[in-house]
């Protein structure tokens, strides 16, 4: 599912599923539809660690260490909340650019199905990983000499921590090499808890799958052979919840 703090949870199409006519009216209206997906996750952030913050109960004490925003999950109900909550951030500026009547409605339903998709999250409750691992950079490709073909190749990877649980892909990178190489991939960047990452690979970035059995140590380049592995797992989401906290009857409505 990914980590909340990878990044928003959702994306313009996501919203345009909700509303086919959003870009339109961002364009008209000079709303930048990225940005409002960015502030969407910022202030959701700021009151999931305002949770986080607040005192808890001798009982909840018992349930172990203080939880950290990095350790919460993107589940679809929160994804639904942040959704929502963009498209009324949207509709905000757009009435507020023109003073429309119908931009005023829009921002009015979307405002209120914010608040259902929040009142679902709390419902559901907080999904949080244990050991949670981020989001990899997308990684450094260079040639490496081999008696190989040259071509156009793409690759992601992603961070494996102790329990063997893998993180979110990275976006993709690319590199063209001529003949006579082969495509070296480097992860960077590791969080303290990765043992190892993965790698996928592929002539096409739709076309990339999982590269190797193990994990790879972090400091290894992984040398990519085109055409040794065509079958493997795509690229994942990320890490699936390790346990959920009830949130009903410690959170207020806002």
């Amino acid at each position: 599912m990914g980590l909340f703090v990878d990044g928003p949870a959702c994306t313009i199409d996501d919203l345009m599923d909700q509303d086919s006519g959003l870009l339109g009216i961002a364009q008209t209206n000079n709303i930048n539809v990225t940005t409002k997906l960015r502030l969407a996750q910022e202030e959701i952030g700021t009151e999931l660690q305002l949770w986080l913050d607040k005192p808890r109960p001798n009982v909840e004490m018992l349930w172990g260490p203080v939880l950290r925003i990095g350790q919460i999950v993107a589940t679809p109900p929160l994804r639904r909340w942040e959704t929502m909550y963009a498209l009324a951030l949207v509709y905000r500026d757009a009435y507020f650019s023109q003073l429309v009547d119908r931009y005023q409605a829009k921002w009015q339903e979307f405002t209120k199905l914010a608040g259902d998709a929040r009142e679902s999250f709390i419902a559901n409750g907080l999904a949080l990983v244990a050991d949670p691992l981020p989001q990899a950079r997308p990684p450094v490709l260079v040639a490496s000499q081999a008696p190989q073909s040259g071509g156009t190749y793409y690759a992601s990877v992603s961070w494996v921590n102790a329990a063997g649980q893998e993180g979110a892909a990275s976006a993709a990178s690319s590199i063209t090499i001529t003949d006579g190489n082969l495509m070296a991939v480097s992860a960077i960047d590791p969080p303290k808890n990765a043992v190892g990452f993965s790698v996928y690979a592929g002539t096409s970035p739709n076309g990339m799958c999982l590269q190797n059995e193990a994990p790879l140590p972090v400091s290894v380049a992984y040398l990519y052979a085109p055409g040794q592995v065509t079958q493997g797992r795509r690229p994942g989401a990320g890490q699936a919840p390790d346990f959920v906290r009830p949130m009903v009857r410690t959170w207020s409505r806002g």
